[in-house]
């Protein structure tokens, strides 16, 4: 496309108006735009964390009255179009939703709820983006407006300016050109503007004297000329001097330099620090096949790719390898090398070797140390299997050596109240049954003990079994002995689980006995066993609604022996949900509860499905 200068430089200053603008307001909008977004998101993520914090009481609590403030308070943000609290157990525990506030696009955040580690639910946010882009469009509409009224009034002076200060001139200037091109060189060239174009006239002028002095100055530049070839003798002496420079600082180091001919196995030059290597003289190191005398025969293979094989230029080798000094000890030294090929197109090997004794030698070490390391943990692996079996054999031997003075303690007191129960005032008779009474109870701690010690080395033998019916059998056998008390027993169907059958009937008869234990004061007893799914695993829990306990002590719950309540109010020896946190874990899975005083307890566990596979 040929344009004439006037339309050139239009189209050059719209374009030079609109782009730029065009640009800058793309580049603001987008950057607001981003912005935005990116505010809408970190509110997002705020309101969201805000909600995840404030909800983990009412959801713990299954409070949901004590949420609705918190609810009320974000859904005061015109952005927010909906909320939903989901319980873990029961599913929607909150929700509000306001569907005319959407305007633009809609995005959802959801985030767990936790506490004390476990996961007690989940929130959802929806957040509308349609307020923040309707002020970003105004914004846009504002900028086009003022880049219209700009370009407008821009286009107007630059075009008044353009006619006076630059078209005219540059006809002067284009009649000045011609001239200088036609060798019209005495007229002068007279300008008196000392603006762009001012310039470039006077430097018309100077191009006119110039060239009516070219002769002279051909003839200054034939003797710049040879002064410059003195110069370039001058150079090539100093490049020199610098070869020399820089090869005694790299023979000074401790790296060797070397080059060598591959097909000779020999040096052809090696750095003068090589003689304190090996303590050798460097005539020996030039000597043909010095490799081939000098390198330890045990590493002469990793020489081979370097000196025997086909070389391609440009190929790099590294290895490590054992030298023989004079001494006959060995020293250790890396070799670098690459290949290139010399003006006759024969390979030719360069590089640096340098000593790496201390190094190996500290390798050599850590790896002697690790080995000792490995024979010592086996070592100690050996002797705690050994102390391990030396516990099991004392705790037998304890069990048995202490039974038997008991029962012999037991077996006196029974005399002395049996023989001489007339000769002994209530006090005495007293303190005897107190005795007797620590006595069976020392009994029954050490059976218990014993009873721990065989869940921790039984071995499991998992098999499909039906959790249900196991529950309902459990509960006939503890309900039979109040068989008029009022109850409400809710166990759901077909649950299955692969599982150790003796072992986790022990489990969940002592958690159900717990349930009713501590159900009795309330006069229906409730006692639900049911499963759930949370985060795709399978999870049983056992729910009451007895006496429960505080929270804060429940770090001791399975600790043997810990009891929450006296035993003068609730019967126990302290070890039941001990005796079924073990064995849960001995199957691979977790217990856990959750309870209030005076509302209820509910105890969840889990057994891995994949039990029944693995075994």
């Amino acid at each position: 496309m040929n344009l004439s200068l006037r339309p050139a430089v239009i189209l050059a200053i719209l374009l030079g108006l609109l782009l730029p603008a065009t640009i800058n307001g793309y580049l603001s909008i987008r950057t607001d735009l981003t912005t935005a977004e990116k505010n809408i998101r970190l509110d997002h993520e705020r309101l969201v964390e805000i909600l995840v914090l404030g909800m983990q009481e009412p959801l713990w609590n299954l409070a949901p009255e004590s949420g609705k403030p918190l609810l009320d308070s974000v859904m005061s943000d015109p952005r927010v179009v909906r909320i939903v609290v989901n319980d873990a157990s029961l599913g929607v525990f909150l929700s509000t939703n306001q569907p005319e506030r959407r305007i633009g696009k809609l995005s959802s955040l959801s985030h767990l709820v936790s506490k004390q580690g476990n996961v007690i639910g989940n929130v959802t946010l929806e957040l509308d983006d349609g307020i923040a882009k309707q002020a970003i469009e105004r914004k846009q509409q504002q900028y086009l407006f003022a880049v219209f009224v700009q370009v407008c009034f821009s286009l107007g002076l630059i075009l008044f300016l353009l006619n006076s200060r630059v078209l005219r001139p540059l006809e002067k200037l284009t009649q000045q050109s011609t001239e200088l091109a036609n060798d019209q060189l005495d007229r002068p060239f007279i300008w008196h503007r000392e603006d762009e174009i001012g310039q470039l006239g006077s430097a018309l002028e100077q191009t006119r004297q110039a060239l009516r002095d070219m002769i002279g100055t051909l003839e200054q530049k034939n003797l710049q000329l040879e002064a410059d070839l003195m110069s370039r003798k001058q150079i090539e002496s100093a490049l020199r001097v610098s070869e020399d420079r820089m090869r005694r600082l790299v023979e000074s180091t401790r790296l060797i330099p070397w080059d060598a001919r591959p097909e000779e196995w020999r040096f052809t030059y090696v750095g003068p620090q090589a003689e304190q290597l090996l303590n050798y003289p460097l005539s020996v190191w030039y000597s043909e096949g010095f490799l081939s005398s000098y390198l330890h025969p045990d590493d002469r293979h990793y020489a081979y790719p370097l000196f025997a094989d086909v070389h391609e230029p440009g190929q790099v080798y590294e290895f490590e390898c054992r030298l023989l000094a004079a001494s006959g000890k060995e020293v250790w030294v890396q070799i670098m090398a690459t290949c290139d090929l010399d003006p006759n197109g024969h390979p030719h090997l360069q590089g640096f070797l340098f000593d790496i004794s201390q190094r190996k030698h500290t390798e050599i070490q850590l790896e002697n140390y690790r080995h000792h390391l490995e024979d010592v943990v086996e070592d100690r692996s050996r002797e705690l299997a050994t102390s391990t079996h030396e516990l099991e054999i004392l705790t037998n031997i304890l069990a048995q050596d202490l039974r038997t003075p008991l029962r012999t303690i037991d077996g006196f007191s029974q005399v002395l109240v049996d023989d001489y129960q007339d000769n002994l005032d209530s006090n005495a008779r007293n303190y005897l049954q107190r005795i007797r009474g620590s006595i069976n109870g020392m009994a029954s701690r050490i059976d218990d003990l014993l009873m721990l010690q065989q869940f921790s080395r039984t071995e499991i033998r998992p098999q499909n079994i039906d959790i249900s019916a196991m529950a309902h059998d459990i509960m006939d056998e503890i309900t039979m002995l109040q068989p008029d008390r009022a109850r409400e027993i809710l166990i759901d169907d077909q649950m299955q689980a692969d599982a150790d059958p003796r072992l986790i009937r022990i489990a969940l008869f002592n958690l159900l006995e717990n349930a009713w234990k501590y159900s009795q004061t309330k006069e229906i007893i409730k006692i639900s066993f049911g499963s759930t799914h949370v985060n795709g695993q399978m999870v049983y829990y056992i729910a009451d609604e007895g006496i429960g306990f505080n929270m804060a002590l429940a770090k001791n719950l399975f600790t043997p022996f810990y009891r929450l309540h006296s035993q003068s109010q609730y019967s126990g020896n302290g070890i039941g949900l001990t005796a079924a946190q073990r064995i849960i874990s001995r199957h691979g899975g977790r217990i856990w509860a959750k309870s209030s005083p005076d509302e209820g307890t509910i105890f969840y566990f889990t057994l891995p499905a994949h039990l029944l596979h693995a075994a």
